[in-house]
Formats: structure tokens, sequence, C-alpha cells
């Protein structure tokens, strides 16, 4: 029998004043993985995660059951609500107790994380020394006091310099959380949810050509006007003809400017809209390769196959057993009766 492969640990190190919301978007997208690991057949969770008094003192949150380890492979520091630069320094030192299993983490090969002041305590744990990090702007002064060696990164949201991650906001704990879990091997399992949990503007403009009901809208010019044609009505037969119609220009006049202000033709980024739609479907229905096709406007399998693997670098079924977001049609639904 196939073993399961060994969960993936990560620690919450948390204390009172400290931020409440990344450690809950960090959680949100651990589940997130181990719900798309189940659809994809995995017997047990990918991820497992603790939470940890700056002293050591394992605290009870929610999670899944597991064991607790040594050293996880990833720990995660919120910050804390300062209300300046004094009280900073002051919960820095109250919670610097943490610094030796940050450090101890990062030389056993771990990813360190740390959203806004957060930033200071890996400072104190000497992580910062000669890296490039993050800083938020109303401590930055007091972030030098606890790393006088730190490089600062400059017009930057967040950077990662040997596995130590920073984010200046703690609005990005999903996207840096999930660029970390990349980093350690969740490759599949974070692409497909990043297209679920992060704004992804391909998709989005997408809705309404996906949607039963449609709306008119008026462009703001021709190149628009074209652009909206082809979002529109994607699962039709290209006609060059009939998209300039709808932009109010020639074909010629079409062709010229769209390749000047979209650096490609009509035709090319028609493709990439019915590739995008072709994704979406594959990830989250059960559509056979045909009807895919048939919604995205290829009549012929082979053309979307080619177009497919051309965009992607992989076949449709092969990008469907990798980022699908439904368990297999067979167990649909099985899991609502536990």
């Amino acid at each position: 029998m196939k073993r399961s492969p060994k969960p993936l640990h990560v620690e919450f190190i948390v204390s009172d004043e400290m931020l409440q919301g990344p450690p809950a978007a960090v959680c949100d997208v651990l589940v997130l993985l181990n719900q798309l690991a189940e659809v994809r057949g995995a017997r047990g969770p990918r991820i497992a995660w603790q939470w940890t008094a700056p002293d050591g003192r394992a605290l009870r949150r929610a999670g899944p059951p597991a064991r607790r380890v040594a050293l996880p492979d990833m720990v995660v520091v919120a910050g804390w609500l300062a209300r300046n630069g004094p009280h900073l320094n002051r919960l820095v030192r109250r919670d610097q107790a943490a610094c030796a299993r940050l450090q101890a983490v990062h030389a056993a090969g771990g990813q360190v994380l740390a959203f806004y002041t957060g930033v200071a305590l890996l400072g104190e744990a000497r992580l910062l020394d000669g890296r490039c990090s993050v800083v938020p702007w109303p401590f930055i002064a007091s972030v030098l006091r606890h790393a006088p060696k730190i490089r600062l990164a400059q017009g930057e949201a967040w950077f990662e310099d040997e596995r130590v991650w920073t984010a200046d906001s703690p609005a990005l704990a999903s996207e840096l959380a999930l660029r970390a879990l990349q980093a350690c091997g969740l490759a599949d399992l974070v692409d497909a949810a990043r297209a679920v949990l992060l704004h992804s503007p391909e998709r989005q403009r997408l809705v309404k050509a996906i949607a039963a009901e449609s709306q008119v809208r008026l462009g703001p010019g021709a190149l628009e006007r074209a652009r909206r044609w082809l979002e529109d009505h994607l699962h039709e037969p290209y006609s060059l003809a009939a998209t300039a119609r709808a932009a109010s220009t020639s074909t010629r006049s079409l062709l010229r400017h769209f390749n000047t202000a979209f650096g490609k033709t009509p035709l090319a980024l028609l493709h990439e809209l019915r590739v995008t739609r072709a994704r979406m479907l594959l990830e989250t229905t059960y559509l056979p390769i045909e009807g895919v096709a048939e919604r995205c406007g290829w009549r012929d399998v082979a053309m979307l196959r080619e177009v497919f693997r051309r965009a992607t670098g992989l076949t449709p079924a092969a990008y469907r057993e990798r980022n699908r977001l439904r368990t297999e049609r067979r167990r649909w639904g099985r899991d609502l009766e536990r």
C-alpha cells in the first residue's frame, strides 16, 4: 500500500496584542490546500499546524489533529498592534524568548514569515542581518534598533531573502503564505488555491460571458469594443469581419491598431480568452474534453489540445488532473454524507 507523504508542519507564534487576521488568513489557506489534497485522493492532511507562545508553551487552537514536532517546516509571526515605536520595542523585549525558536527553524532549512511589525522580532533574532527585508514605514526607526544590519527593500510590498519572508501589510498574509508553501514543495496545490483565493483579472473579465444572461455594455473606443466583443462571443466561430463591425471600423484598421495596442492579433487574444475559460471549466466541472472545446468555441478537439498545450505546456486532461477543484464524479457528494 502506498504510504501517505509526511505532512508539512506550520507553527504560529502568537501572544497578547498580536494581530489576529494574518494567522486566520494563513489557516484558511492551509484548510483549502488540505481540502484540495483530499479531492485528489490524499489519505490524510498534507499540512498540519500548531500554535506556540513565545516562551515555547503549546497553545490549544484549531487545526487538524497531529503530533507536535520539534521543528516545523514553516513558522509564522503575525506582528503586534503596536501604538508607536516605544510600544513596539517593549513588545519585542517581552516576547524575545521566541527568537531562539525562529533561529532554530531557519537554521534547519525552514521558512520564516513575518507580517507588519513582526519583522522587528526577526531583527531581534538576527535573521535580518545582511538580508533584504520589507519594513512597515511607521516603524522603520524601531525596527532598525533591533536589526541594525538590515538592508531595507524600497517600494516592495513583500520580500523573500534566503527563506526569510517579510510583508509590510497584514492583508498580504494569503499571498505570502501561498508563495512560501510553493517553496515547500506544494506547487500543484498552491497553483489551484491561488486561482481561488487571489484576484485573477483575466478570469473575472469572463464572468459575464460565462453567466447565463448577458448585459449590454458600451465600450469607450473601437479597440475596447472589439476586445469586449471577443469576450462576449468567445464560444462562437471567430470572424474578423464581425469583430471589426462591432468595433465600427474596417478589418485592416482593426488589425493594425489592435496589434499596436495589444501586441497581438484579435485571433490571438481570442485564443487566450478561450484557454482561460477552458482552464476554468477543467478545474470546476465534469464536462468531457469535447464539451469543453464546444463551450469555448473550438469545434475540433484537436485544435483545443494544440492551442491549450501551446499556452499551458499541458494537455487538457493533464491540466484537469493537476488543477481540478472538485472530487472525482463517482465520489461527488459523499463527503456530505459523513
